[in-house]
């Protein structure tokens, strides 16, 4: 293009931070989002993505955010070409792609950390656990197929088989998991999750859950030298769990922090590159309003 034609080339101003902006006006690119099950976060951080990209991009890009069973089945949907891109654990990716369907390998692009979650471990008061090694031959909640707790969990058991080989699964997490533990069908309930949760909330706050159940820790080291293409995929966090009254005890846990990740596929990245920048740039300049979404006024956990 000549330095004329570039001078006459359509831009569009935008603020970011105080800062002026030009950036070229591209024709809308639609990205299909693939999130989670409504009124939890994956869904509600897609629709902060959702609200900012005709801002932050220019109008280059609008995203459609389309509800689902969690990251597994999110992998699942891209896939079979139900949507471009989605909201996924970083363990999940692997496991997916080396334990469910090993010809998905190469077939996504992760652009980036949004935020991080956290590995909740909430069990019924009483049952004497303190850790998750702790467990035993018990029973866990977990989650159903096509949730990312399940196969973080799944990873667990094949890190570590003889500290978490002998738990046996409950198909449920979330309020079905939290009342498989108060029933006794479950001894515990995991549930990878952001920090501002408002299943933990409602858990600590009804009088039915609050006082029958409580916080317990994962703190086995040895699950932070795991590494996925030579990145750190667990870290070991202490988890400020004082905002949860009832739910909380002597101590703050420690715990797995696992990162959320926004994932395109092979195929709509290399046909669309000029979304993939716009991505970008949607992640970076929208960092601050994605972290409010999971963490609330400020990240409740200490590296």
């Amino acid at each position: 293009m000549s330095m004329f034609r570039l001078l006459l080339a359509p831009v569009a101003l935008l603020t970011v931070g105080g800062w002026l902006f030009a950036s070229p006006v591209h024709a809308e690119t639609v990205l299909r989002l693939c999130t989670g099950s409504p009124g939890k976060t994956y869904i509600r951080v897609g629709e902060t993505l959702a609200e900012m990209a005709p801002q932050l991009t220019a109008g280059g890009l609008r995203i459609e955010v389309l509800p689902s069973g969690g990251s597994l089945d999110n992998m699942s949907r891209a896939l079979a070409g139900e949507c471009d891109g989605f909201i996924a654990q970083g363990d999940a990716i692997d496991f997916y792609t080396s334990q469910i369907n090993t010809g998905a390998a190469g077939k996504f692009r992760v652009m980036g950390e949004l935020y991080k979650e956290l590995t909740l471990l909430v069990c019924r008061r009483g049952s004497g656990v303190d850790d998750l090694d702790e467990l035993d031959d018990g029973t866990l909640a977990a989650g159903n197929m096509g949730s990312g707790s399940l196969a973080t969990f799944l990873n667990l058991q094949q890190l570590e088989p003889g500290e978490y080989g002998d738990i046996k699964v409950f198909p449920a997490n979330g309020f079905e998991g939290a009342m498989a533990v108060i029933n006794g069908e479950a001894d515990c309930m995991m549930d990878v999750i952001a920090p501002q949760s408002d299943l933990i909330q409602t858990l600590n706050d009804n009088s039915n859950t609050g006082p029958l159940l409580y916080f317990a820790e994962i703190d086995n080291d040895d699950l932070e030298d795991y590494e996925v293409d030579g990145k750190q995929v667990y870290s070991l966090v202490t988890f400020d769990d004082e905002t949860y009254s009832e739910l909380s005890t002597t101590g703050d846990p420690e715990i797995l922090a696992i990162s959320a990740v926004l994932v395109l596929t092979q195929e709509y990245a290399q046909a669309n590159p000029t979304a993939v920048s716009a991505v970008s740039m949607l992640m970076l300049m929208g960092l601050k309003d994605i972290e409010s979404v999971a963490y609330g006024e400020s990240r409740p956990f200490k590296d």
